[in-house]
C-alpha cells in the first residue's frame, strides 16, 4: 500500500525562451508586430499613433552630405571606413559620391556596419502606464486584463485580448526602451512594489531581448529595468528623443500631455523604403475608412522625409454595386443593394415596359431611386442548413455587418450599348482594385489581417474564386449560375468581441481560429454576396434579352451578310485561280448562274449562323450533363465484371455455412449470443450481400441501352419495377412507396427519362424523411390517370416539404439551386442539378409541372399530352 504522508507539491517552471517563442517565432511578420504595437495605443485611448522609422542608415547612398558623415562619425564611423567608399563630389564641395570601384561585397559590409543605427519608433498620446500596471500587466505574459476588462475610459473596445502583443517588440528588435508619462485623472495613485506612493510623473522601462537567451535559464531570472522620471509632457519627449520629427504634420489633440515612447533599436529587419513603403499601405487598410477621425495613424521615415504623412483609409466611391448588410442579434438580415452600374438615362422606357421589369425592385423608379432593401434572415440565406445543424450555430455567430463593393475592371463597346453601362476611367479601378481590393476583416475597427490582403492566400478567404470556377457562367446567361470574380470585388466585415464571442484569434495574431462557427460565417457571407449576383444577373439577362428583340435580327443578318461575303469572295477566287490556270479551267461565263449561286450561299450562311446558335446552347447544357454521366458510363465499362461480383453475392454465404456446418452444428450456438455466433455473423453478411446485390441491380440497370431508346412503357410494370429496384433503401428507412393508382396506360417515352424524374423525386423525399423531427410513418405516392388531353403523373410525400425559408417555391427548378448543406461547414452539398433536370425532361416531351402544396409534405405534378398516351390494346 503506498504512503501519501510525504507527497509535496511542485512548481512548474517556464523557460526563459518562452517569450522567444511568444513573440519572435510566433508573431507571423514584422508588419504584424507593428500593427499589434499600434492596437496597444488605441487601447490605451490615444487619439493617435505614430510609426517613425529612422531609417536613413539602412541602405548606403548614393550621395551623402558633409553633415551626414559627421553624423556617421559621432557615431564612431571613422572617415577612413567612410572615404574608403566615398570620394568627393567635383561638381558640389558639400557632398560625396560612390566611389566608380567600389564591389557590390564592399557595400554590403559598409551597411551592415551603419544598419545597427536604425531604430523604430512606436507613439501614442494615451493614458499612460504607472508602475503598478507595468508590473501586474505589462510584465505579466497572457494577462488577462484586457479580456476581463472590455472597454477602455472613453468606451472604445479594446482590441487586444491574449495578453502577448507586447512580445511583438521582441519580433522587431533585440533592445527596447519604453518611456510613458500616465495621466493621473485616470490612474490611481502611483505606488511602488511595497506600496509606498511616489512622485514620478512617468517611466522609463528598457529590456534586452537576448537576456532571454541560455540554458536552464527560467523567466523569472530575467529583469528588465525600470527607471522613475519627471518629464512635463509627452510630446516634450518626443522632441528630446526624436528632434528630425517635425510636429507640425501632426494633429495632435489639444492639452496632449501624457502618452508612451516605444523605442526598438538592434533591428532585426533591414527597413529600406520598399518596405516602409509596405507598412504604409498595410496600415492604410487597417482602420475601416468609416473610423477615420476618431483614431489617426501617422507613419514617418527619416529617410525619406517628405514621403509619408497620415495614413488615410481609401473611400469608395466608385463602384458599380455596393450591398450593405447589417445582422442583428435575432438573425434577421437588412440588406441594401445600391446600383451604380447603369446608366438610367440611357435606358429606353420600353425596357421597363417588359413584363418582369413591372416589379419591385426592377421598375424604373426603383432604377432612378438608386437603392433597393431586402429584409432577410440567416437561415434564408443557408438555406436547409438549420434543419441539419444539431449545434445551433446560428446562435453563436451574432451581430455583424458588411459592405460589399463591385467594381467592373473594364468593358467592350458592345457590353457598354448592351447593358448600358455608365463609363468610368479603367486604369483608376484597376489601380485601386490592386492596393484596396478584397474583402477586409475587421473587429471593433481594427483589421484581423491577413483575410483580403493582397497577394496573400488568405486574399479569397470566401472562397469566391472556386464558386466561380464551379459554375462560370456569365452574367447574362438565360440558365442563370453568374458568379462573381474575387479580383473585382472589396469591402469589409465587422464584428466585435463583444457580440462575436466564438471568433478568437490564433496566438500567432494572423487570422481567426477555424471552427464550425467562423465556416458557417464565411458561406453566411457568400449568401448575401449572392443577393448581388442574383439582382446584376437578374437585370443583365433582361437587358440582353431586350437587346435582342431590338438589334437581335439585324445582327445576324449582318452577320449572315459578312459570312456570305466572304464565302462568295472565297470562291471567286477559287474561280480566278481555276481561271488563271488554263489546265484546270472550266466553264463558268454565265452571270446570272453566279448570282443565283451567291444568292444560295447567303441564304446557307443565314442557317448556318442560326445552327450554330443552336449548337452553343446545346453544348451549355452538354457540359452539365457530361458530369452527371460520368458514374453512368463507369458503371457501362464495368458491368461485365460487377455482374459476376453480383452472381457471386447470391451464393457466397450458403457455401460458406455449408463448409462451416462440417465442422461445427449450428444448434450448438443456440444459446451463444449473436456477436460470438458465427452462424449469426454469417447471416449478418448475407443481409448486406443482399443490399449490395440490389444496388448493383439498380445501377447496372440505369445504363441499359434499351432505357436509352423510346418504345411504349406499360407504366403499371414500369413502377413495380421502380419499386422493386428501390426495396432495400426504402425498407431499411421504414418507407411505404404507395402504386396502387396508377391507370392501365403506355406511354411513349424515353424509359430513363421516367427514371431520371423519379430516381431525383425519391432521393429527394428521403433526404426530407431524414430531417423529420416528427414520429410519423413515412408514406410515397405516385399515382397516374388520363383525362382525355394529358397523361398525368401525381407524386406526393408526407415528408418536411419545402424549406419554410424558400421565399418563391419555382426555384427550386433552377440549375444549381440546392438546400442540402454540409451540416458542420454550411457549405453546398447537393449538385443543385435534380430538379432542373425533371423540368429539362418535362419540358423537352412538352409537358407541364405544378407543385402541389399538401398539408404534410411535398407535391409535384406532371403532365404529359395526350400524343404520348397509347391504351393498352395499342390504340393510340
Amino acid at each position: 500500500m503506498t504512503n501519501h504522508n510525504n507527497s509535496t507539491k511542485i512548481p512548474f517552471k517556464v523557460s526563459a525562451r518562452t517569450a522567444r517563442l511568444i513573440g519572435r517565432e510566433n508573431i507571423a511578420s514584422s508588419k504584424g508586430a507593428i500593427i499589434e504595437l499600434v492596437k496597444n495605443g488605441y487601447d490605451a485611448d490615444s487619439k493617435i499613433s505614430i510609426v517613425y522609422f529612422d531609417n536613413k542608415f539602412s541602405t548606403v547612398l548614393n550621395e551623402i552630405t558633409e553633415e551626414y558623415v559627421s553624423e556617421l562619425n559621432s557615431l564612431g564611423i571613422s572617415k577612413v571606413e567612410i572615404f574608403d567608399l566615398y570620394e568627393k563630389d567635383i561638381e558640389n564641395d558639400n557632398a560625396y559620391v560612390i566611389k566608380k570601384d567600389v564591389d557590390e561585397e564592399k557595400k554590403k559590409q559598409f551597411k551592415n556596419i551603419i544598419a545597427k543605427f536604425c531604430s523604430l519608433y512606436i507613439i501614442d498620446t494615451g493614458e499612460g502606464m504607472t508602475q503598478k500596471i507595468i508590473r501586474d500587466y505589462w510584465m505579466t505574459i497572457g494577462t488577462d486584463n484586457k479580456a476581463n476588462d472590455v472597454f477602455t475610459k472613453s468606451g472604445r473596445v479594446k482590441a487586444g485580448a491574449k495578453g502577448i502583443g507586447r512580445f511583438a517588440l521582441d519580433k522587431l528588435g533585440g533592445i527596447c526602451e519604453m518611456t510613458t508619462i500616465f495621466n493621473p485623472e485616470v490612474h490611481e495613485n502611483d505606488v511602488d512594489e511595497n506600496g509606498v506612493a511616489t512622485d514620478y510623473s512617468g517611466y522609463r522601462w528598457i529590456v534586452n531581448w537576448e537576456d532571454f537567451e541560455g540554458e536552464f535559464k527560467t523567466i523569472d531570472k530575467v529583469d528588465a529595468e525600470l527607471i522613475g522620471i519627471n518629464a512635463n509632457s509627452i510630446i516634450e519627449e518626443i522632441e528630446a528623443q526624436i528632434p528630425f520629427l517635425d510636429l507640425s504634420k501632426i494633429n495632435f489633440e489639444e492639452g496632449a500631455q501624457f502618452g508612451t515612447i516605444l523605442k526598438i533599436s538592434n533591428l532585426r529587419d533591414n527597413w529600406e523604403d520598399f518596405y516602409v513603403d509596405q507598412v504604409f499601405t498595410d496600415l492604410e487598410v487597417l482602420v475601416p475608412p468609416k473610423e477615420v477621425g476618431e483614431f489617426e495613424i501617422y507613419l514617418f521615415s527619416s529617410l525619406a522625409q517628405n514621403k509619408y504623412g497620415e495614413v488615410l483609409g481609401s473611400v469608395c466611391d466608385d463602384y458599380d454595386y455596393k450591398l450593405v448588410a447589417k445582422a442583428d442579434e435575432n438573425q434577421n438580415i437588412s440588406i441594401t443593394v445600391y446600383r451604380e452600374e447603369y446608366d438610367v438615362e440611357l435606358i429606353p422606357n420600353g425596357f421597363f415596359q417588359r413584363e418582369a421589369m413591372k416589379n419591385e425592385p426592377y421598375r424604373k423608379e426603383d432604377f432612378l431611386q438608386g437603392f433597393w432593401k431586402k429584409e432577410t434572415s440567416f437561415s434564408q440565406i443557408l438555406m436547409g442548413f438549420k434543419e441539419r445543424d444539431e449545434d445551433n450555430t446560428f446562435d453563436n455567430i451574432g451581430v455583424f455587418e458588411f459592405t460589399f463593393y463591385f467594381l467592373k475592371r473594364s468593358y467592350s463597346s458592345d457590353d457598354a450599348s448592351r447593358f448600358f453601362y455608365k463609363g468610368f476611367m479603367s486604369n483608376n479601378r484597376k489601380d485601386w482594385l490592386n492596393k484596396f481590393g478584397g474583402i477586409k476583416l475587421f473587429r471593433d475597427n481594427f483589421r484581423v489581417r491577413p483575410y483580403g490582403e493582397a497577394k496573400d492566400a488568405a486574399f479569397d478567404w470566401l472562397s469566391l474564386g472556386n464558386r466561380k470556377a464551379a459554375s462560370p457562367a456569365g452574367v447574362a446567361k438565360s440558365e442563370g449560375g453568374y458568379r462573381v470574380e474575387p479580383e473585382n470585388v472589396a469591402g469589409a466585415v465587422k464584428i466585435s468581441r463583444l457580440t462575436n464571442v466564438n471568433f478568437e484569434d490564433k496566438s500567432s495574431r494572423e487570422g481567426l481560429q477555424n471552427n464550425k462557427t467562423f465556416d458557417v460565417f464565411k458561406q453566411l457571407l457568400a449568401g448575401i454576396i449572392n443577393v448581388f449576383e442574383d439582382d446584376r444577373a437578374f437585370i443583365a439577362r433582361e437587358m440582353d434579352a431586350y437587346d435582342d428583340e431590338r438589334f437581335g435580327a439585324e445582327r445576324n443578318r449582318k452577320k449572315a451578310e459578312d459570312l456570305a461575303k466572304k464565302i462568295v469572295a472565297d470562291s471567286r477566287e477559287k474561280r480566278k485561280q481555276r481561271e488563271d490556270n488554263p489546265n484546270n479551267a472550266t466553264n463558268d461565263n454565265t452571270s446570272e448562274e453566279q448570282q443565283a449561286s451567291d444568292r444560295e450561299k447567303e441564304i446557307l450562311a443565314i442557317e448556318i449562323e442560326r445552327k450554330e446558335e443552336q449548337i452553343e446552347k446545346l453544348k451549355d447544357e452538354q457540359k452539365v450533363l457530361r458530369g452527371l454521366a460520368s458514374s453512368g458510363i463507369v458503371l457501362a465499362s464495368f458491368s461485365h465484371d460487377l455482374s459476376k461480383l453480383n452472381d457471386v453475392l447470391s451464393s457466397r454465404t450458403d457455401k460458406l455455412k455449408e463448409l462451416i456446418s462440417e465442422k461445427i452444428k449450428e444448434e450448438d450456438y443456440i444459446q451463444v449470443e449473436r456477436r460470438k455466433n458465427p452462424f449469426s455473423q454469417i447471416e449478418k453478411i448475407k443481409t448486406q450481400d443482399v443490399k449490395l446485390q440490389n444496388w448493383l441491380n439498380f445501377s447496372m440497370g440505369a445504363t441499359r441501352k434499351d432505357k436509352r431508346k423510346r418504345p411504349q412503357v406499360f407504366l403499371q410494370n414500369y413502377f413495380l419495377e421502380f419499386k422493386e429496384d428501390w426495396k432495400t433503401v426504402l425498407d431499411e428507412r421504414g418507407t411505404n412507396l404507395e402504386i396502387s393508382e396508377i391507370e392501365d396506360i403506355e406511354l411513349r417515352v424515353f424509359e430513363i427519362d421516367l427514371d431520371s424524374i423519379f430516381n431525383n423525386l425519391l432521393v429527394n423525399s428521403i433526404e426530407a424523411f431524414n430531417l423529420m423531427k416528427v414520429n410519423r410513418q413515412r408514406e410515397i405516392q405516385v399515382k397516374v390517370h388520363s383525362n382525355g388531353k394529358e397523361v398525368i403523373f401525381d407524386y406526393a410525400d408526407n415528408g418536411t416539404g419545402l424549406s419554410k425559408d424558400i421565399e418563391k417555391a419555382e426555384i427550386i427548378f433552377e440549375p444549381l439551386f440546392t438546400t442540402r448543406r454540409n451540416p458542420h461547414t454550411a457549405e453546398e452539398e447537393g449538385t443543385g442539378l435534380g430538379m432542373w433536370l425533371v423540368q429539362s425532361i418535362v419540358k423537352e416531351n412538352d409537358g407541364n409541372l405544378k407543385l402541389l402544396f399538401p398539408e404534410n409534405g411535398f407535391g409535384l405534378r406532371i403532365s404529359f399530352p395526350v400524343k404520348y398516351k397509347r391504351q393498352k390494346d395499342g390504340q393510340v
